[in-house]
């Protein structure tokens, strides 16, 4: 396993988004053939980079962690956009449903242990359907916490790589103009 912030992921990370966006353009290249100069959408070039990221990180993180299997699974990259979606405005709608009925006094009957009890309850689920691979039943929820704090570590170390590439094509763009 190699760390996030070590050099040796930032450059298989790199490597691994090379070649998955290269077989990207194949894959769209084959299926566009018959409309010439047919070009991906700004969404589809999105989507194309963001699959191409995810699949990078998981191949640098390498084995040991379910999010990492679930991701480079072929089943688990379909609309991955719109179920996170779902699940933020399912949060946001569950997070204002509790708040009122907590300040209502819930109903008197409730303890603060069972509040407690259901809002972990909650949250677990919706953090099992963030993360890759959370939805097996076989997860508890230790391991369901070790593997949200590792795949949001590796997601940061993805964002901050991006980010250089972005700032390295940015800068060279620049100089071609002057």
């Amino acid at each position: 396993m190699q760390g996030p912030s070590t050099k040796s992921f930032r450059q298989a990370f790199l490597e691994n988004l090379l070649v998955s966006l290269q077989l990207q353009q194949e894959h769209t290249s084959k299926h566009d053939s018959s409309s010439v100069g047919a070009a991906m959408s700004l969404h589809e070039r999105k989507l194309a980079v963001k699959s191409s990221a995810d699949v990078a990180m998981a191949a640098a993180r390498g084995a040991g962690a379910r999010w990492t299997r679930a991701i480079l699974a072929p089943a688990s990259s379909a609309c991955k956009v719109k179920r996170c979606r779902r699940i933020v405005i399912w949060c946001r709608g569950q997070k204002r449903t509790l708040t009122r009925s907590a300040r209502a006094g819930g109903g008197g009957t409730s303890n603060g242990g069972e509040v407690a009890r259901r809002l972990v309850r909650r949250r677990t689920m919706a953090l099992r359907q963030v993360i890759p691979g959370g939805q097996d039943a076989a997860v508890d929820e230790a391991t369901l916490l070790r593997e949200a704090m590792d795949y949001v570590v590796h997601l940061r170390a993805q964002a901050d790589v991006l980010r250089q590439v972005s700032e390295a094509v940015q800068r060279s763009g620049s100089s071609i103009l002057q």
